[in-house]
Parts: C-alpha cells; sequence; structure tokens
C-alpha cells in the first residue's frame, strides 16, 4: 500500500491532470495507495475496474470513475486499447470557507462513508472533467481561469447529486447550531478526556437529548464524530513522526492502543502501523 504523494503539474490550479492515457494491454495501473485528493478517471474507451476493500467497481466508455479522499484503492485496465484521463484535486483549495472548517471532520466523515467510490454515469460531469483535462492539456489563452471553472462545476455536480456533503447546507440548520460549541470543542480538546456527560453539561442539555440532535445534526454519533477527529490527526502523526504508535494513539485522546488499532481500521482499512510504512510516491 502507498500513500500517493500527489504533485501538481499545473501548479497555479493545485491540480494534476493527465489526458488520454492508453493501456496497450489489460495490467494492473496503480498498486494499493490513497490519497487526500478527489479523483476523478473519465473513460474513453475499454474497461476500468477500480479495487477497494476487496470490492470491483468496473467502469465503461463514458463512464467516470469518482473515488473519494483517504480511500484505500487500486486499479486495472480490463482491455486491451482502454483509454482514461486522470484528474486530481483537493477540494479544501476550492471550498475551504469558515464554515468547513468548523465542521470539517463531519464532512470529511460523511464523504467517506457515503461514496468511497463510485461509477457516475453523467454526462454532464464527464464533459466537465474532460474540458478541464482539455484545457490544461491544450493550455490556451487563460485555461487557468477555464480551468478553475470547470473544477468548481464539477464540485458543484458532485453537492447537487448528493455524492458529496455540503458544509455550508448542513452548517445553517438550527440543530448544527444547537451543538456547534461541542463540536468546535472537540475539534480543539480531542486529546483530553471528553465524553457525553461533560459534552451535555457544557450545552445544558439533557444527556439523551444532546446524543440524539448530535446524531441528527452530524450524521453521526458523539463517539463517532469525537473517534474520527482522533484518527485524523493521528493519521498526520504518523505519516510526519517516528514517534511510536502507542505514543501516538494516547496523545490523540485514546485510552488503549488495541481500541486504537481497531478504530483506525474501520476507518482507513488498515492497521496504523500499516499506514506508517506506505509510502511516498509520485503520479501514475
Amino acid at each position: 500500500m502507498k500513500n500517493e504523494n500527489i504533485i501538481s503539474n499545473i501548479p497555479k490550479l493545485e491540480i494534476y491532470a493527465m489526458a488520454d492515457i492508453i493501456e496497450s494491454q489489460p495490467e494492473r495501473i496503480s498498486e494499493i495507495h490513497f490519497h487526500d485528493e478527489l479523483e476523478f478517471l473519465p473513460i474513453y474507451s475499454g474497461r476500468f475496474l477500480c479495487r477497494v476493500d476487496d470490492v470491483d467497481y468496473i467502469a465503461e466508455a463514458g463512464d467516470i470513475v469518482f473515488v473519494n479522499a483517504g480511500v484505500l484503492h487500486e486499479t486495472f485496465g480490463l482491455e486491451e486499447g482502454t483509454r482514461w484521463g486522470l484528474l486530481q484535486f483537493r477540494e479544501s483549495n476550492y471550498l475551504n470557507t469558515e464554515i468547513r472548517k468548523i465542521i470539517k471532520y463531519s464532512v470529511k466523515l460523511q464523504n467517506l462513508e457515503g461514496s468511497p467510490v463510485r461509477i457516475l454515469k453523467s454526462k454532464e460531469l464527464f464533459d466537465a472533467v474532460d474540458t478541464a483535462l482539455r484545457e490544461c492539456t491544450e493550455k490556451n489563452s487563460a485555461y487557468e481561469i477555464m480551468t478553475r471553472s470547470h473544477v468548481l462545476k464539477i464540485i458543484g455536480i458532485l453537492y447537487r447529486d448528493g455524492i458529496l456533503s455540503n458544509g455550508e447546507e448542513a452548517f445553517n440548520t438550527p440543530a448544527v447550531q444547537k451543538i456547534l460549541p461541542a463540536i468546535m470543542y472537540i475539534n480543539q480538546n480531542y486529546s483530553e478526556d471528553i465524553n457525553l456527560d461533560s459534552m451535555s453539561n457544557m450545552l445544558g442539555f439533557d444527556r439523551s437529548y444532546f446524543c440524539r440532535i448530535f446524531k441528527n445534526a452530524m450524521g453521526a454519533t458523539f463517539t463517532e464524530y469525537l473517534n474520527f477527529v482522533r484518527i485524523c490527526k493521528a493519521e498526520r502523526k504518523l505519516s510526519l513522526t517516528n514517534e511510536r504508535i502507542v505514543d501516538i494513539s494516547s496523545e490523540v485522546g485514546f485510552a488503549s492502543v488495541s481500541y486504537f488499532n481497531k478504530i483506525f481500521k474501520k476507518y482507513k482499512n488498515c492497521s496504523p502501523t500499516v499506514y506508517r510504512t506506505a509510502k511516498y510516491y509520485n503520479n501514475l
């Protein structure tokens, strides 16, 4: 498994774009890897396979393979002459508002659980991805502006079709407003001993009422959200430091390393040890 370190080939736009790759024969295209970018693969001809946790997603000409950020996956060309394009970018580079910063872990959690990989048959989306790729390839006058507009259109389509969760819409609900102080507290104090009683008392709510409105507002239980925030923090430490896993587990708020390992594997489909030993490499 590899953690793919995406190097933008269009620096001003912070995206990676590659068009009209041709596979001369059926073969593995990429080994198991993951990255923080959203990935779009328009299939121009042939058949293409994306595998996630032993589940195969097969796309044909006219389809878009959408791989969400942080999803472990590997890809294959299934027949001779399979042609596809590749577009990768971080959503936060285009929609990084204050609202999304506040509830970013909820958005990441809902997006990851809702659509790890999808085979999309939207002509509107295919055309937007294809046009963005052509703009980056041809580099005509003002291509950066045109490409950015198509990237924003791609994100808009994903929101409109319910493939990604819209942070702004979620933030503006009365339910989220009620529990927002708890969300902000968790985001900033995830390493502390945070429990249901302390959170419900902080907001002045009955425990059962707090649990109910938290789940309604965030689409996840209090414990699921807290654990996911801690796992996101642990990911960074695993990638950037040589600290022992048992120490990282404690630093991000887990009482035992065995429970940390269990929750980490739930969200990342691999152990912290395997995650840490992943090698960084460039694009396909």
